[in-house]
């Protein structure tokens, strides 16, 4: 499975194409700063994608760093906006778990915690339905305006703004993401055929172009 086809497949499985997701491709400039999550956050992460993927007879989310996956795609792919909503997802995320069960996530039994991001799952997945379906609706609307009113024959209809991602959706979409890209995902999980070598996740980039294999 190349990058191309795990984003489709991602876009598939939560019902939006990835968040930052053209941001993750090498020919494209991404800026690499600090990270801006502390490492309380990436194990708080690491419980909410072990939950999406859990270790059984193959190793889970924790064991391949996706919460620290998590934190650095975020600070690197994400903008300022977008990463003041991850934030917001992840006190959404423990709001409800204190809400639903009385106590913070991470106290969650097993089962507690897939039946809360399941329930999120579903909701996350409707919420992306109704909202792909209502941008659809305006740009067929603002179509029809732009061709009923008196215009310049080369003006386009105005885009409509996209619908904001369920709270949920991010995590789902770093978990899967930064698991089937990670050595542990890659070598464990899927079939990996090492071409021409070893796996080696991390390279220093010197701005040659990259490898098409």
């Amino acid at each position: 499975m190349n990058r191309r086809q795990l984003l489709t497949m991602i876009a598939a499985v939560t019902g939006t194409a990835m968040l930052g997701g053209q941001r993750a491709f090498a020919y494209l400039p991404t800026p690499v700063g600090e990270n801006i999550f502390s490492d309380a956050d990436a194990a708080f992460l690491d419980e909410v994608a072990e939950t999406i993927i859990p270790a059984t007879d193959t190793p889970g989310a924790k064991e391949a760093g996706v919460g620290a996956f998590m934190t650095r795609f975020v600070s690197d792919c994400y903008t300022a906006e977008e990463q003041a909503a991850f934030r917001e997802g992840m006190e959404t995320l423990k709001a409800k778990a204190q809400e639903g069960y009385g106590k913070p996530f991470e106290e969650l039994t097993a089962d507690e915690r897939r039946e809360m991001l399941q329930a999120a799952s579903v909701a996350a997945r409707e919420e992306s339905a109704r909202a792909l379906a209502e941008l659809e609706e305006r740009r067929e609307q603002s179509i029809d305006q732009q061709s009923s009113a008196d215009t310049a024959a080369d003006e386009q209809p105005e885009e409509a703004a996209e619908p904001r991602m369920h709270w949920f959706t991010p995590f789902q979409q770093l978990t899967l993401f930064g698991f089937f890209t990670s050595e542990v995902g890659a070598t464990q999980v899927l079939r990996y055929e090492p071409v021409p070598g070893e796996y080696i996740g991390d390279l220093d980039y010197d701005g040659e172009p990259a490898w098409a294999t």
